[in-house]
């Protein structure tokens, strides 16, 4: 006789349900475990949104150390058909009157007659009379052109052009055509006299703007007029008399690039930029409150009370609070909150722009001292060094942040070896109430047995 299989389906138990039941208990601690590495993940992007928050305040106060942000001025020209300005950084306040009696130039020369004095009429013709090469000196180098055909079968006005442009000369060359003749015309690729240029091969060279000839090509009248001699431009600022061989000044006027497009008077004004000043102050104040919120969020979660935060809000505080060294608080600037610049009660940063544009008015280098100086102690200058050294590799943040991945590894390890206790014990209380289930199944089997028995 053979014995059926027992199967946990079969018996007066539940077996699938029990284990069940038995195993919810036992898997708390699993449970636990994944709960705490959840928490730890997210302490770990509260970390990390603190650090990108310390990350954007120091680039903020970077571009304040330096000072050059009190630098930025705006500028106005009365007439941009004479001349047109540009900033960058730096400059000083004030009207700057010019009088503009001549542009600069480069040197140019056009040729439209062959060497038998006959208008051109093609571009693309050979030339009689070209050399093998023309020699361009400016600027005191001296640069050989070599013509393709080596004057063997003539040039052609285009090849001219192409050759000179090639080589890189110091010199630009063009063909125009006009009512059906062309001409070449070669001009110094920089203005001012002392980059003219000069031709002392292919050709005669006069030195002015007629009397030349090149490559077998000579000048008309009517080119002779077209062609210019080199000069600098002249004006004068303020009455002070300037020369410059371009027509971009960059030197005259401080903080300012002043474009001439024509002679004449013209009035450049110089102001201070107090928009993009408040800019980059606001820059910083939003940077900080910034930080300040983060480390809030990350206190009002699983960070509660965390000494790392604890840390971080005391260093950033303690700078705000301790002035300048050697700067006398009731005669000079000492303090961000006397340029209006100020703490609140929740601890944020607040500005009144009106009173920082009157420290700054009244004193300016007093106000540059206190962001930053060549002693390194002005207030972006400190706050630069304290955020280096919370985000350095021994600093707060990243040590938090270790330590939080080193956790996370230790309970992952942990959990793998809880799921495998509870892998092993699973299986064996489904071995025990198997076997009980049988053996209950037989117990009843036995039992209606007998009392059919005696029936």
């Amino acid at each position: 006789m053979s014995t059926a299989s027992i199967s946990t389906s079969t018996g007066p138990l539940d077996v699938q349900s029990l284990v069940s039941q038995l195993m919810s208990v036992e898997q708390q601690p699993l449970t636990d475990s994944q709960n705490l590495v959840s928490s730890y993940n997210s302490e770990l992007s509260d970390m990390g949104q603190i650090s990108s928050a310390l990350s954007a305040l120091q680039t903020s106060v970077s571009s304040l150390s330096s000072g050059a942000f009190l630098q930025s001025f705006t500028a106005t020209t009365s007439d941009s058909t004479i001349a047109n300005v540009s900033t960058s950084t730096g400059g000083i306040a004030g009207n700057y009157q010019l009088s503009v009696s001549k542009l600069a130039q480069s040197r140019q020369l056009v040729f439209d007659q062959n060497s038998s004095g006959q208008p051109i009429t093609s571009a693309t013709t050979a030339l009689s009379g070209a050399p093998s090469s023309l020699t361009f000196s400016v600027a005191g180098t001296a640069t050989t052109v070599n013509l393709n055909n080596g004057g063997s079968g003539g040039e052609s006005l285009q090849n001219i052009s192409d050759a000179i442009n090639s080589a890189n000369a110091g010199v630009n060359a063009s063909v125009v055509q006009y009512n059906g003749n062309y001409s070449l015309v070669i001009a110094s690729s920089n203005s001012g006299t002392a980059n003219a240029f000069s031709v002392t091969a292919g050709g005669t060279d006069s030195g002015n703007t007629s009397g030349n000839t090149l490559a077998g090509l000579q000048q008309s009248s009517t080119a002779t007029t077209e062609s210019y001699a080199a000069g600098d431009a002249d004006l004068t600022v303020n009455g002070v008399n300037v020369s410059s061989s371009s027509n971009t000044l960059t030197g005259v006027i401080n903080g300012a690039s002043v474009n001439l497009e024509k002679t004449g008077q013209v009035t450049i004004g110089m102001a201070q930029n107090t928009s993009g000043i408040a800019s980059s102050l606001q820059g910083f104040v939003d940077a900080y409150n910034k930080v300040v919120s983060t480390v809030n969020s990350a206190e009002s979660g699983d960070m509660k009370g965390d000494d790392s935060l604890l840390s971080i809000q005391d260093q950033l505080t303690s700078v705000l609070q301790t002035q300048v060294p050697g700067v006398n608080a009731e005669t000079s600037f000492a303090y961000l909150s006397q340029v209006g610049i100020s703490l609140q009660k929740d601890g944020t940063l607040a500005l009144d722009q009106t009173a920082f544009n009157s420290a700054l008015a009244s004193n300016p280098s007093a106000v540059a001292n206190l962001f930053g100086n060549s002693s390194s102690t002005g207030f972006a200058d400190r706050f630069n060094s304290t955020i280096n050294d919370l985000l350095g590799p021994s600093g707060i943040v990243v040590t938090k942040q270790n330590d939080l991945n080193q956790n996370i590894t230790d309970e992952t390890n942990h959990q793998t070896e809880i799921q495998t206790n509870l892998t092993a014990l699973q299986a064996s209380y489904t071995q025990q109430y198997t076997t009980l289930n049988a053996t209950l199944s037989q117990m009843e089997q036995s039992t209606s047995n007998l009392a059919g028995l005696l029936a």
